[in-house]
């Protein structure tokens, strides 16, 4: 006789709570940690209960079960949002094991590595060298107008500054995702990508390359769903580098948001080159 195959247990909704540089979320029968730098993930055999906590209950505090030297360790999530963290708890305690491991739940969880390496710290101290950089030669072109005797120009530069960046907030992340979109437009594989995990603000799609390898990208909230259906989009790798992906989106779309930018960010960021730079270039000529 065929043998009878154990029913797989359901899905876990997809819930996420976030805070100010931490958050928890549900996937793959696992709660999922990110907090002071490590992620974690504690399955949920590893957990004896969950509670809303902090003001206007928008925490959530994760107990795992103890062992014989005592309780298991707690961790808590300090979250924005009162009922994701109600919803949370609700899934944490209706799903978890009523008894613990003999050897306690820590013994379960996995540290894993947060993806924080040594390139990625030595660009943000580059970066922070770079915004001094900026914030010296503003106060540099300040003095330098004011000492010319030309303290209108001054004034000018000294205000000019905030439609500068401003203009560069809106062009600058514009003109770089449009060259992104171009080349991999050229280049790139299409693939259909389903829904992961998420809210109605941030969603997650997990796709899969050629090679096989399984991929998550947030979805542009623009991206159409493909025959409709809002759980699959198309994105668009790198086949050099799948982990760099875009969403495809509508053309009317990219036509709306380049004439925004054109319209709009275009001559505030004119604007912001002729106070500042401008000014600068008259102690020249």
């Amino acid at each position: 006789m065929p043998r009878r195959s154990e029913p797989s247990p359901a899905p876990l909704p997809s819930i996420t709570l976030r805070g100010q540089g931490e958050s928890i979320w549900l996937e793959a029968r696992a709660v999922w940690l990110l907090q002071k730098g490590a992620r974690r993930r504690i399955p949920l055999a590893a957990v004896e209960g969950a509670r809303v906590t902090g003001r206007g209950g928008r925490s959530v505090e994760v107990a795992l079960w103890g062992g014989d030297d005592g309780p298991g360790p707690v961790f808590l999530v300090e979250g924005r949002d009162a009922s994701a963290a109600a919803r949370l708890v609700e899934v944490i305690n209706r799903e978890r094991s009523e008894t613990g491991p003999p050897q306690g739940g820590a013994s379960l969880v996995d540290v894993l590595p947060t993806g924080t390496s040594e390139t990625a710290r030595r660009r943000k101290r580059r970066m922070r060298a770079q915004e001094f950089a900026v914030f010296a030669v503003y106060l540099a072109g300040i003095a330098g107008l004011v000492l010319a005797g030309r303290p209108f120009r001054a004034l000018l530069w000294a205000t000019g500054v905030m439609p500068l960046a401003l203009g560069i907030l809106l062009v600058g992340p514009a003109a770089v995702a449009a060259r992104r979109r171009w080349v991999l437009r050229k280049r790139g594989v299409a693939v259909v990508a389903l829904f992961d995990r998420g809210t109605s603000r941030r969603k997650y799609f997990r796709y899969t390359d050629l090679e096989g390898g399984a991929h998550e990208i947030r979805a542009d909230y623009a991206a159409p769903g493909i025959g409709g259906d809002p759980r699959r989009i198309e994105v668009v790798y790198d086949p050099e580098n799948p982990e760099d992906a875009v969403c495809t989106l509508a053309a009317r779309t990219l036509v709306w948001r380049g004439a925004g930018v054109v319209l709009f960010g275009v001559p505030v960021l004119l604007l912001g080159l002729a106070m500042t730079v401008g000014q600068a270039v008259s102690l020249f000529f």
